[in-house]
């Protein structure tokens, strides 16, 4: 069982980035994967308070902070950071400004917020271009590995990761593992547009990675598309 957290540290952000060229400093960088669902009704609210949010993270040193908002179901978003370390990621959990935050987002949800702390295992992350935010498509995809069968799937997702750089439209392919689950990974994608994304997921590497892949999997391959939201 994971920990349990309190809503104040369940929630928030989400982080991973790093560049093809990895700094010397990346391995202190603390990732940070969130996924939360509005209620229906408060969905107008959404943009008020993270925008809040992200506005609070980058003043209190985050590298990096995205708000997302998924294509299917509006009500349901994620946050995306990177922090310059795990230091820096809890002072801004635990300052009173954050939590005044928190508290306001937390009364528009419709349950707790899921947050998943990573460490980046491989793959590459290009800066956000505001200018082509609008027609890019963010894909968070979390792979449940049955723990057995890890020696038989990790490389077979490096693999991928490696293959997938060189699709065309991928602007950002990167691959982590959620700190102390070690069978769970997630992979964080930005496509150029939706057209690029489907053809990566038809292209034959997809597909093959998709079938070997299968057996060793302890859950559905949840792919969850989005686009930016702040």
């Amino acid at each position: 069982m994971r920990e349990t957290r309190t809503p104040f540290t369940f929630l928030l952000v989400a982080a991973l980035l790093v560049t093809v060229a990895l700094p010397a400093w990346a391995d202190t960088q603390q990732y940070v994967v969130v996924h939360g669902e509005f209620k229906p009704a408060n969905s107008k609210a959404r943009s008020n308070v993270l925008d809040d949010l992200a506005t609070q993270a980058l003043a209190s040193g985050a590298v990096r902070f995205d708000v997302l908002q998924q294509i299917d179901r509006p009500n349901f978003f994620a946050l995306f950071e990177i922090w310059s370390s795990q230091q820096a990621y809890v002072a801004f959990l635990t300052s009173s400004a954050t939590q005044a935050i928190f508290v306001q987002l937390t009364a528009l949800l419709q349950a707790p917020l899921d947050e998943r702390d990573g460490n980046f295992i491989a793959g590459s992350v290009t800066p956000r271009d505001s200018h082509a935010a609008a027609r890019q498509i963010f894909v968070i995809t979390h792979v449940d590995v049955i723990p057995t069968f890890l020696a038989q799937a990790e490389p077979l997702l490096l693999q991928f990761v490696a293959d997938s750089a060189g699709d065309p439209g991928v602007q950002t392919f990167a691959m982590l593992s959620w700190d102390g689950i070690t069978n769970h990974f997630q992979l964080i994608e930005v496509f150029a547009n939706q057209q690029a994304f489907d053809s990566h997921v038809s292209a034959q590497h997809t597909v093959n990675f998709r079938n070997s892949l299968q057996p060793f999997i302890g859950a559905p391959f949840d792919e969850r598309l989005y686009q930016f939201g702040s």
